[in-house]
């Protein structure tokens, strides 16, 4: 009896959580993981892909390595005439846009970024401070959950 398509069982979140810890696995070390075939575990990852829960490999960056010892989320609210005004500030050497997400409230986003350092950061802010309100939150560590 086949599986539904759209249903996700047990396998299907092993096969996740494994891809969320290493997504440059190989199929067959993935199907060793959950007992499957590597060509079983492929279909169920394409199927995964179709589905849309599995939408893109990433690499994370150490942004300290490559010099950004900063990091912040900016909580910016903001007219949208002036998203594009802010997206062009973020373009630069001094600083990187990790993520950025526009969220529900008043004209509200949510930038995730790194900086060279403070002086970066705070030119940053100079810039946008005439476009919109802000609120700043430095990251002091990242949090691993493996429950997630």
């Amino acid at each position: 009896m086949g599986r539904t398509k759209n249903v996700i069982d047990e396998i299907d979140r092993r096969i996740i959580e494994c891809l969320r810890k290493n997504s440059r696995i190989t199929m067959k070390e993935l199907g060793e993981k959950v007992f499957l075939t590597g060509q079983a575990v492929k279909n169920r990852v394409e199927r995964l892909e179709d589905m849309g829960i599995v939408q893109r490999y990433t690499v994370n960056i150490d942004c300290p390595v490559f010099g950004y010892k900063i990091h912040a989320i900016i909580r910016l609210q903001l007219a949208k005439t002036h998203i594009d005004a802010v997206k062009n500030l973020c373009k630069g050497e001094k600083l990187r846009v990790l993520h950025y997400y526009q969220t529900t409230g008043e004209n509200c986003y949510f930038f995730d970024m790194v900086f060279l350092d403070m002086d970066a950061l705070n030119t940053f802010l100079a810039q946008i401070d005439p476009l919109c309100q802000y609120e700043l939150h430095i990251v002091l560590k990242e949090l691993h959950n493996p429950e997630l």
